[in-house]
């Protein structure tokens, strides 16, 4: 089965190169679109939206329902050490009304300034100095929101220097408390969507921990251990990609992607069943392995088996049938036009030379091309192949081989 990708921690796509990676991985992709937030996406996520419709759009309501009570448990064993932590208001002079409705104006009005995240350097500075990460108001159940702001541990507010929109509710706190809970959110939605979690921040993958209350409290308190991230599925198919993918993919337009996706959907079909047949097989054998290095290692290994071996072979196998298919036409003409130019001579039929070569070599073209496509078609591979040949960048002398290639049939 296609997996779909669930994109987090953020709504919108911050690398526009990893962008292009995921589609050409992934069917479709996901990410956490409170309701009424306003979205704003940059020309590549919306081209592939419009083009693909590759987007999907889902409401955190009912999983923040899900995940507010292990966080209010976390809150009422731990608030005092959290607190001397993740401080949001009272270091800052900061006020809020009994509703904690944020203030539009007047008043000392804190100020969203970064992202969530996992990185913890903030913390060496005063409290009062530290940044405010924002989550959107529907993105917390209105409990536990209320929770953080009686505890101090965040504030509201409609300021954000990260947002264009003026006037968005914003629950602002640590950056790293906030991290702590897109992880947790993003996992439950996981569970009831079976979607699979995928980031393009390098440090970032966090959201498939397993974050009961221990593991949030662990998290927010530095006493958690190193987990492996074990999505193999990912791991296969984003090695097979970097394997042929060109150096300078933010330089190819997004337009590229697009097409080669409409054009060889059946190919990339077979592509992404391929890595999930792969993962199912792995993912027993490679249960409980704790050692990051170690588990890379296996996965090289059956990607090499499974994948590189496979596209060396057929790469020759295609320049095998244009070597083989350019003679063979040679050798057409050359046969075909010395029997026709004699039949010329006797029955004085001279056009029907040039237009007997011409049928015969079109008819060749014809099968040639058949039976790229049907060793393409049969390759859980010819996807890659596709890729390699359409987006990387090719020499004058390249580009010749490979329109002579493409009229000889045998072009990919």
């Amino acid at each position: 089965m296609q997996r779909i990708g669930l994109y987090y921690p953020y709504i919108h796509f911050r690398d526009e190169e990893w962008m292009k990676i995921a589609a050409l991985y992934w069917p479709r992709m996901a990410r956490v679109v409170p309701r009424g937030f306003p979205v704003a996406d940059h020309e590549t996520a919306a081209a592939l939206h419009t083009e693909l419709d590759f987007l999907v759009d889902v409401d955190p309501q009912e999983a923040a329902e899900a995940v507010a009570p292990r966080f209010l448990h976390v809150l009422n064993d731990h608030g005092t050490e959290l607190r001397e932590r993740y401080l949001a208001d009272a270091a800052r002079g900061l006020q809020t009304n009994s509703s904690h409705e944020p203030s539009r104006v007047g008043g000392s009005i804190p100020v969203v300034t970064v992202e969530p995240t996992s990185q913890t350097d903030h913390l060496t500075l005063p409290v009062g100095r530290r940044p405010l990460a924002g989550l959107y108001w529907d993105e917390l159940e209105s409990g536990l929101r209320s929770a953080l702001f009686d505890s101090g541990l965040a504030v509201a507010t409609t300021r954000s220097r990260l947002a264009d929109q003026p006037f968005l509710r914003w629950v602002a706190t640590d950056p790293t408390l906030a991290w702590v809970y897109k992880c947790a959110l993003t996992e439950e939605l996981a569970r009831r969507t079976r979607y699979a979690p995928t980031t393009d921040q390098v440090a970032a993958h966090g959201a498939t921990d397993g974050w009961d209350t221990d593991r949030i409290a662990e998290a927010l308190l530095d006493r958690q251990t190193a987990v492996v991230d074990s999505d193999v599925a990912r791991h296969i198919g984003l090695m097979a990609l970097n394997f042929v993918l060109p150096a300078n993919l933010d330089d190819v337009p997004v337009e590229k992607i697009i097409n080669l996706r409409k054009r060889y959907e059946g190919e990339f079909t077979a592509f992404t069943n391929a890595v999930s047949a792969a993962a199912s097989d792995l993912e027993a054998n490679l249960a409980g392995i704790e050692d990051p290095q170690a588990l890379r290692e296996h996965l090289k290994v059956d990607f090499e088996s499974r994948f590189r071996t496979p596209l060396q072979d057929l790469r020759k196998a295609m320049n095998g049938l244009h070597l083989k298919t350019a003679t063979g036409i040679m050798n057409y003409k050359f046969e075909l036009g010395s029997l026709t130019t004699l039949l010329a001579t006797v029955a004085g039929q001279g056009p029907v030379t040039a237009a007997g070569v011409a049928l015969g070599a079109a008819t060749m073209r014809q099968a040639t091309a058949e039976a790229r496509d049907t060793q393409m078609r049969n390759s859980q591979v010819g996807y890659l192949l596709r890729i390699e040949r359409n987006l990387q960048p090719a020499s004058l002398v390249q580009r010749i081989s490979r329109s002579l290639a493409r009229g000889a049939g045998t072009g990919v």
